[in-house]
């Protein structure tokens, strides 16, 4: 009897010692080792319950999660089956192990989904760092026009890194005039405290088409808030169709805050077909806006072609449009791949460079394109080697050791040549100097023949619309066959002057916003935007009265203010 009454606490043990091992630390991490053991942690991460003996408080706040076995979602989700729901919200931390999850399936059409990815949304509210690790996903398939990561939609609180992770996916969207999707192949957007994402890489196609808006990324749509993009590789084809304000970018659609962003590479190539629409796209970057925020954009490398047709457009081998502080660091970055404007019937602004479409970098070196430029049908294009125009925001530019090894090639009809083209940068006008420090083109201008330059400037180094602009390039040497072109007649362009925008609150739920510096014509063009700082549009009314709009915005709410105006855009953060 005593040998038995001692027995029976020992089984005890062993039955509780099933969960021993599992404890939920960095150390000893809660395993998950079938699609069975899957399904129990989203369930008890969706209703703070019990995974293997933890309870999995505030969904999962601070535990370790880790995959020890190959994952087959078929069973689970598919056409067949129905949509994959994410995991989450969810406070805890996920590694791969380097195991491979596949068939992750989501159709919109074939339900609604909020939360397009494997897990998300993402909500650190502790002290430590949350971390996205060493998972491979295969044959991922999502078919949605709102939020899509594949690995977590979107961290919105506190910090977290995504690391060593490989994504084979097909994204495509359904048909929406309203749609605005933020897309990247491991994230769709981040609103936290700081997200770094490190030795990523992604691979297939992300097609948009028939949206209101599109932020899409190979590796991040939007990076709303401060972070590290450092190593990662995309070689995913990226393209967008339609009537849809565009900004596409290799590796992120919308870079809007401070990052260090270092040794990435595109692959892929990045197309738009947006005639009617605005299209920011680089082989790297769509967008990085002028706010005030420090960068270290540092050996970084395009490979993919760039090509687009739009109204207004900046499309460069790089950056659609870039721009930094005198804090920031840009160096080292080539572009490899081609870059390709198309004409379309109503154009606004273009903009081309084999680095940049548009600069805004008070300082660059060592930034080199090796691709051809490519511009066919436009009109009055500003086209660059290295930026296509410059413009007034940056007040001056310094450029040390650039190199361009790319031709650029005007197509278009002898008589209809005009614009602005030069070996290094297209031009640039109301700014104080532009500084050419022991730069080099080697690339030829093709230009039609028979071309008439009435109306064209082509020079072997820059060009400057305002000649109150200092040029400096005394150091500088060309190597290409460069026609040294000044019009004969005047040039009849529209005036592109500098301005100012501020905000302020007229009361609750209204915002007045001041634009100075456009013609009564201008601003009659201009368009006003309010969105969520993860970059959803929100609902607002506006009435403009002369250079004052007023804006009735969500109360209490921190929103960003964008206004497009022929003369440029210009972002605000209004709190």
């Amino acid at each position: 009897m005593m040998f038995a009454k001692f027995m029976m606490p020992m089984a005890l043990v062993l039955a509780a010692g099933c969960y021993a091992a599992d404890q939920g630390t960095k150390d000893d991490p809660l395993t998950i080792g079938s699609v069975q053991d899957l399904m129990e942690f989203r369930n008890a991460v969706s209703d703070s319950g019990t995974y293997k003996g933890v309870k999995l408080k505030n969904a999962g706040e601070g535990l370790h999660f880790k995959l020890t076995a190959d994952l087959d979602l078929s069973s689970v989700c598919g056409r067949d089956v129905g949509n994959w729901k994410a995991i989450g919200p969810f406070e805890g931390s996920f590694d791969g192990d380097g195991h491979k999850i596949s068939n992750l399936y989501i159709d919109d059409s074939l339900g609604s989904v909020r939360d397009a990815g494997f897990i998300g949304p993402v909500f650190n509210n502790g002290d430590d760092t949350l971390y996205y690790n060493n998972v491979v996903f295969e044959n991922v398939y999502i078919r949605h026009s709102g939020l899509i990561g594949t690995f977590v939609t979107q961290v919105v609180t506190g910090q977290a890194v995504v690391r060593n992770n490989s994504v084979e996916l097909t994204f495509e969207t359904v048909d929406n005039d309203q749609g605005a999707p933020q897309w990247g192949g491991l994230m769709g957007n981040t609103v936290a405290e700081w997200v770094g994402f490190y030795d990523n890489k992604v691979k297939g196609t992300m097609k948009v088409a028939n949206q209101h808006q599109a932020a899409v990324g190979g590796i991040i749509g939007i990076l709303v808030d401060p972070g590290a993009i450092e190593g990662n590789v995309n070689e995913a084809n990226i393209s967008v169709e339609g009537d849809v304000y565009t900004n596409v970018g290799g590796i992120v659609g919308e870079l809007l805050a401070p990052c260090t962003f270092k040794g990435n590479v595109n692959k892929g190539n990045m197309s738009a077909n947006v005639p009617t629409q605005y299209a920011f796209v680089g082989g790297l970057v769509g967008v990085n806006p002028s706010l005030i925020s420090e960068k270290t954009v540092v050996g970084n490398f395009n490979y993919g072609k760039v090509d687009v047709a739009a109204s207004y457009a900046a499309v460069g081998g790089l950056f659609g449009y870039v721009s930094g502080n005198t804090n920031t660091t840009l160096d080292s970055c080539i572009n490899y791949g081609d870059v390709v404007y198309h004409g379309v019937d109503v154009q606004q602004m273009v903009q081309v460079g084999g680095v940049a479409g548009i600069w805004e970098v008070k300082q660059a070196s060592r930034v080199e394109n090796k691709g051809k430029i490519v511009v066919e049908n436009a009109k009055g294009p500003f086209v660059g080697g290295i930026a296509g125009y410059v413009r007034p925001e940056a007040k001056s530019a310094d450029l040390f050791k650039a190199v361009n090894e790319g031709d650029i090639e005007i197509k278009t009809s002898a008589d209809s040549v005009n614009g602005w083209v030069s070996g290094l940068v297209g031009s640039t006008d109301q700014i104080e100097y532009l500084r050419l420090d022991s730069c080099v083109n080697k690339g030829d201008v093709l230009l039609p023949e028979g071309a008439k330059p009435n109306i064209l400037f082509s020079k072997p180094f820059a060009s400057t619309y305002n000649s109150d602009v200092k040029l400096m390039a005394s150091t500088s040497v060309n190597e290409g066959n460069v026609p040294d072109i000044e019009p004969r007649m005047a040039l009849v362009a529209p005036r592109r002057a500098a301005f100012a925008v501020r905000t302020w609150k007229k009361g609750t739920g209204s915002l007045l916003l001041e634009v100075t510096g456009l013609t009564p014509m201008e601003l009659g063009r201009a368009r006003v935007q309010v969105l969520s700082l993860d970059g959803r549009r929100l609902p607002a009314s506006m009435k403009r009265s002369g250079n004052v709009f007023e804006l009735g915005v969500p109360a209490g709410q921190k929103v960003v203010v964008r206004l497009y105006s022929p003369n440029g855009n210009k972002t605000l953060i209004v709190r």
